[in-house]
């Protein structure tokens, strides 16, 4: 599918010393940048109207519960919708299809897997750097992903968990981000280290979506 203004780049890979880099901005096209040799997140940064905030409470309130479908992005919305443990927001809906579109087309694949879950514990709260090749992160509800911008992927990820903790950059509810990870050509070494935020006891549930390649992680 043809989604004017995205034109994903390619171009040779990044040294092992390079920084990492970031880029953000107010529109979507934004999201196809992560395309770019050294680019390890880039961010659509955006808000969520008030009425869907307030909609996805119930929603939020179910949890724990994961639904995760690999399909091409239609229909892996209605099976995600199906397997909810209540009727979503038919605007929550149409986000979550909007994004699985522009993810197929960087991704330039007709599949993903997504995954919509309600955590109501710690998540991933270790820094690491995945391994995949590109990931779609948005936080519905609650506080969003915390990520460095430090060179090193995995290895430098694994330096973090003992020392004092590195200043770090959150993500915004509602903002949407692509992370390059391990797996992407030409970026071993050199992932988008991040980690699910710090969560304070009685915190409410956080509502994540998460969109990766087809066939690469084991449905659950």
């Amino acid at each position: 599918m043809l989604i004017e203004g995205f034109a994903p780049r390619e171009g040779p890979p990044a040294g092992p010393d390079q920084p990492a880099s970031n880029l953000a901005g107010a529109a979507p096209q934004v999201l196809a940048g992560i395309q770019q040799p050294g680019t390890s997140i880039a961010i659509w940064a955006r808000r969520l109207p008030g009425n869907l905030i307030r909609d996805l409470a119930g929603l939020a309130a179910c949890a724990p519960f994961a639904v995760t479908v690999e399909d091409a992005p239609d229909e892996a919305v209605g099976r995600m919708a199906e397997g909810l443990p209540q009727p979503a927001p038919i605007d929550l809906l149409l986000d979550v299809l909007h994004l699985a579109r522009i993810f197929t087309h960087v991704t330039r694949a007709d599949r993903l897997r997504l995954r919509l879950e309600a955590l109501d514990g710690p998540g991933c709260h270790r820094w690491h750097a995945d391994a995949i090749g590109l990931r779609l992160l948005c936080t519905y509800r609650g506080p969003g992903t915390e990520w460095l911008a430090l060179p090193g992927g995995a290895r430098a990820a694994r330096m973090q968990q003992d020392g004092p903790p590195p200043p770090a950059n959150r993500l915004n509810t509602g903002e949407v981000a692509l992370l390059k990870g391990e797996g992407f050509p030409g970026h071993a070494g050199q992932g988008c280290i991040h980690r699910s935020p710090p969560r304070a006891p009685g915190a409410p549930p956080r509502l994540l979506l998460c969109l990766d390649e087809a066939g690469r992680i084991p449905l659950e």
